[in-house]
């Protein structure tokens, strides 16, 4: 194919192009061109043009010799920068620039109005952290919480709740495969009526075994309320509670 086959059927594009990139940078676009035949395969398509920050045209020449004039206005690139905030208006469902980074590993972080020990802490992302808890139900009972204190669930933003599960996906998996086991109860008790104990948004993930009877899920809310007020079960110590977290953490790596 000549490369002049080929720009002729590039032409139609060349405008959409142009339009599209002013919008995506939300700038004027000054799109020089040549105009003329060259040799018998080569020939320029001309057709310069100014763009505004919105898409439209506003000066374009012709395929041959020609001059046009725009009027480049930057109080009109800010009042759309203010209209049209691309990144306040990105869908989060389809786009995110969040990624999981660590943060200071070595302060403490709250739990509502509970302190939560750095070294009780095995995981740590931008929005959310990961802990051993304090009455566990079973061995391998954690949880998983956004960092900011929100009382209920709908209260976190889209990138707190994309966070939230993407480190519950890799806590379950890390439990899973600590403990041997392939199945796992994962449970947000939201609001006062499901037995919610601490106003902070938070997930409990739970090995499950061969062992478990096959209606522990759904029991489990209520199992873990009355675990919660049972004064039999002691507070486990800091002691302990950093040894099983240390281990989490050195598993955490591998996932």
């Amino acid at each position: 194919m000549s490369l002049r086959k080929v720009c002729n059927e590039l032409r139609p594009l060349l405008q959409t192009l142009l339009r599209s990139r002013a919008i995506e940078t939300q700038c004027y676009v000054v799109s020089a061109a040549q105009t003329g035949k060259h040799n018998e395969q080569q020939s320029s398509y001309g057709h310069s043009m100014v763009v505004d920050p919105w898409g439209a045209v506003i000066a374009q020449c012709s395929e041959r010799v020609d001059m046009c004039f725009a009027e480049l206005d930057l109080s009109y690139v800010y009042q759309l920068r203010e209209l049209q905030p691309i990144f306040a208006q990105r869908r989060s469902d389809l786009y995110s620039l969040h990624v999981n980074e660590e943060d200071d590993e070595s302060t403490p972080l709250m739990f509502a109005e509970y302190p939560i020990a750095a070294k009780s802490i095995f995981h740590r992302s931008a929005l959310s952290f990961a802990f051993v808890t304090l009455k566990p139900i079973r061995n391998g009972h954690v949880l998983v919480c956004p960092k900011r204190i929100c009382n209920h669930f709908t209260d976190l933003t889209d990138a707190e709740t994309a966070d939230l599960f993407i480190v519950a996906r890799k806590v379950q998996k890390m439990i899973e495969t600590f403990h041997n086991v392939h199945s796992s109860t994962i449970c947000i008790q939201d609001g006062k009526k499901t037995g919610q104990a601490v106003k902070h948004v938070h997930m409990h993930i739970v090995p499950q075994r061969e062992s478990d009877s096959a209606n522990f899920p759904d029991n489990f809310c209520h199992n873990l309320e009355a675990h919660d007020k049972d004064p039999q079960v002691q507070p486990r110590s800091h002691e302990e509670m950093s040894a099983e977290a240390a281990l989490y953490k050195e598993a955490m790596k591998h996932i």
